[in-house]
């Protein structure tokens, strides 16, 4: 819509005729007979040609040249009308053009080459007429000179005579016919009687606007309706979810925890102590809905608590997901286990660690019978370790096998929970190793990066293996506005820069107290 009133308010309004979009010229002129033989009928049949002549052959050729114009000269005659008026000789030229020079010019080139063609053309009509009778009477002569030499010799033939009386009467009228040809110059003859002058074409029903206001109203209008053709289109074709509330229809859950949309660069841990912002504190809420999900049903049965985080594909914040809800537990004195079985793309021991995992020296048969607290690593958070076999030589399915055999005797460690990073479940097979173990699955979606159709195979294939329950994180969304942060840091700074009061005052506070 902006787009719309810029574009159409920015160009220099224009005056009504400087808006007009064609212009109309007429060239008139009068044709009149100076033929002094009387044969209307033939001027009649030469005045009907007028127009003729003038849209076709040689004339738009002339009008052509003599304006320049460099397309077919056909195409310049369909542009000019042309009116004739018998009763009163009248002939009008008219053509319709952009500007008002451009339609001058072609009815007065059209009118003007109409005149010297017309004129031309009669004037080698005539010289022809009066070549051609001149040698009938040149001939009719020879003959009369011949018949009266066979007279001469023969003078009582009756036939010779009467030939010589029949081509006598017929030399006199040609003779005649010629004198006439001689005195007759042509039969029609066109003057201008006014040239040609240009006027705007009046326009019915709408028009363009030339104010700057009622234009910008118009171009705001249009752009207005073409923005919302444009978002309704985008909307159809596109195929990412783009809002929480389309993330809970597709995966057919409530959403209880959302983790901000944020400009923190670094892709660690954020759930530290002393650190409480809506980012941080994000976590530590998804750590209390799964611990109340899972209700310690894990710890009466012996066993360790696996949360399983998984995602449609690569991208969606799962595994920074993985990384704090494991330090968010640590925080409550939970001993955790990081355990990484996304063996493609490990992402897990660098976020954690702050380096890539390092082989732990066991082949694949050893690692199947190697104590489990060897497999671990310590982090620099107390209480928290991870279990990474990405730098082993294996195969990622016979790692994810691996993996998913020895979570259980995590146990033996003394850990209370298992938070296990996975491969994306549309992407890799590795992940539905793991999905039967889980006590509860956290299922991660970051608006405008997830597809729709992924998260509908996630769900799908997840719900096909487990009866677990699930949890709907989505990343990304932006947070709404709040200053329930800032307040506590305030009410923080107005205790720490409490008011200096002198001796008298205090004496005073305490008489009072």
């Amino acid at each position: 819509m902006l787009l719309g009133i810029a574009v159409t308010v920015a160009p220099s309004p224009k005056t009504a005729v400087e808006a007009a979009t064609s212009w109309q010229a007429s060239h008139t002129l009068l044709l009149s007979s100076t033929s002094s033989s009387g044969n209307a009928s033939s001027d009649a049949v030469l005045f009907n040609q007028v127009a003729l002549f003038a849209t076709t052959g040689e004339v738009p050729k002339r009008a052509a040249a003599a304006i320049g114009y460099n397309g077919e000269p056909a195409a310049l005659a369909a542009q000019v009308t042309v009116d004739t008026d018998a009763a009163t000789g009248a002939v009008r030229i008219t053509t319709t053009q952009s500007t008002a020079e451009a339609a001058v010019r072609v009815a007065n080139a059209f009118a003007d080459q109409l005149t010297t063609y017309l004129s031309e053309r009669q004037d080698k009509l005539q010289t022809q007429r009066l070549a051609s009778t001149l040698e009938q009477v040149d001939s009719l002569e020879k003959e009369i000179k011949s018949l009266q030499t066979q007279i001469l010799a023969t003078p009582t033939d009756a036939v010779l005579t009467s030939r010589l009386d029949a081509l006598s009467r017929d030399y006199s009228a040609t003779y005649e016919q010629y004198r006439q040809l001689q005195v007759d110059k042509g039969q029609l003859q066109l003057t201008t009687l006014e040239r040609a002058q240009a006027i705007v074409i009046s326009k019915g029903g709408l028009s363009a606007p030339t104010s700057r206001s009622s234009r910008g109203v118009l171009g705001g209008i249009v752009g207005f309706i073409a923005g919302i053709g444009v978002a309704l289109m985008l909307a159809r074709s596109d195929r990412r979810i783009r809002t929480r509330a389309q993330a809970e229809g597709i995966f057919g859950l409530r959403s209880q925890v959302a983790i901000p949309d944020t400009t923190e660069k670094n892709h660690g841990i954020v759930v530290v102590p002393n650190r409480h912002e809506p980012l941080s504190d994000a976590y530590r809420t998804l750590r209390s809905v799964v611990g109340f999900v899972e209700g310690g049903k894990a710890q009466r049965e012996g066993r360790v608590a696996v949360i399983l985080v998984v995602s449609a594909a690569s991208g969606d914040a799962k595994t920074s997901v993985a990384t704090n809800l494991a330090a968010a537990f640590v925080e409550t004195g939970v001993r955790t286990v990081a355990v990484n079985t996304d063996f493609r793309r490990p992402s897990l021991s660098p976020r954690i660690l702050g380096k890539q995992a390092e082989d732990l020296g066991f082949t694949t048969e050893e690692l199947v019978t190697t104590p489990i607290k060897s497999l671990l690593v310590r982090s620099p958070i107390n209480g928290l370790v991870v279990l990474d076999m990405s730098a082993t030589q294996a195969s990622p399915g016979d790692l994810a096998r691996i993996t998913a055999a020895r979570i259980p005797e995590l146990t033996s460690v003394s850990a209370s929970a298992a938070v296990v990073d996975t491969s994306p479940v549309g992407a890799t097979a590795e992940v539905l190793e793991l999905v039967p173990l889980a006590d509860v699955i956290v299922l991660t979606v970051r608006v405008g990066h997830t597809y729709i159709d992924a998260a509908h195979r996630t769900i799908d294939t997840i719900k096909a293996l487990t009866s677990a329950p699930m949890l709907l994180v989505v990343v990304g969304e932006k947070p709404s506005r709040s200053d329930y942060y800032e307040y506590a840091n305030r009410t923080d700074n107005v205790k720490q820069k409490a008011p200096r009061t002198n001796s008298k005052n205090n004496k005073k506070s305490k008489t009072k107290t």
